[in-house]
């Protein structure tokens, strides 16, 4: 694939512009006629892949964004983009925007392997939503940096075999593995959908923790309508036995003197909030 972005034509770069509308039946002004979209984010992106992709042989891609155009000094194969993202987007005036692009890229080093790395670049575009047009060539800048580690507010540490650990280890398996049925697990009328297909073969859970504090004993006696927010470690064994570690954030409600599932939470709680 990433030799296939080194040898793409320009025209497989306004294919991929086509790809980037939204499925189904896109959004219209009155009167029918289609709606620009509201930023350019994805046009960005592909710009910022064909200013990457250009080499000394073919760097006509990069015209299709930006007219005047530029002339690589690149070997081919010497720096594939694999993947982008968008950081950031805003307008500073009317018709302008300024787009902040992720890239990971593969860059050929000295002794011949190529040695993954992320590079940000801001892209200056003009335009209102029926077109746009790059105002210059994208211009290399910092990334955002990464934060120290949050601080969660599950401070208390629930038994995998007792009462709240069987019904999220039942769960887990259920959702992620197909093992049993997962309305054994889930409150009525909770709005959880099975993914498909099940990403794993089967499901180890290696630790769970609780927002709520409980005497001993009580959790295996919940009251209905009793509401606990738990954070469970997991492992996801897949079928060629190789396991990829996956955290769960769950709403629990007591109903019947047992656990149920009743939300996979957005969002871990954030200490202090």
């Amino acid at each position: 694939m990433a030799w296939l972005a080194v040898l793409a034509s320009p025209l497989l770069t306004v294919a991929g512009l086509a790809v980037l509308q939204p499925a189904g039946a896109p959004p219209t002004r009155d009167g029918g006629a289609p709606a620009p979209s509201a930023s350019p984010e994805g046009w960005a992106e592909m710009y910022v892949r064909a200013w990457l992709s250009a080499t000394r042989e073919d760097s006509a891609e990069v015209e299709v964004f930006y007219p005047p155009g530029m002339k690589s000094q690149r070997a081919a194969g010497t720096q594939v983009p694999v993947d982008t993202a968008v950081v950031s987007a805003t307008s500073p005036a009317p018709g302008a925007w300024s787009v902040v692009v992720v890239a990971d890229v593969l860059v050929l080093q000295r002794d011949g392997k190529r040695a993954a790395s992320l590079l940000c670049a801001q892209v200056a575009v003009a335009g209102t939503g029926d077109a746009y047009v790059a105002a210059s060539l994208p211009s290399p800048v910092a990334c955002p940096s990464t934060r120290g580690p949050v601080a969660l507010a599950y401070d208390e540490v629930a038994d995998p075999a007792g009462p709240i650990g069987q019904s999220v280890a039942g769960f887990l398996g259920a959702y992620l593995a197909g093992q049993g049925q997962l309305d054994r697990f889930v409150s009525p009328g909770a709005s959880l959908g099975l993914p498909k297909p099940a990403p794993f073969a089967a499901v180890q859970v290696a630790e769970i923790r609780t927002h709520e504090k409980f005497e001993p004993g009580q959790a295996a006696r919940p009251v209905d309508g009793t509401v606990v927010h738990s954070l469970t470690h997991a492992g996801g064994w897949d079928a060629t036995g190789q396991n990829t570690p996956v955290d769960y954030a769950l709403t629990l409600v007591a109903r019947a003197g047992r656990w149920e599932i009743n939300r996979i939470d957005p969002a871990p709680l954030i200490a202090g909030r």
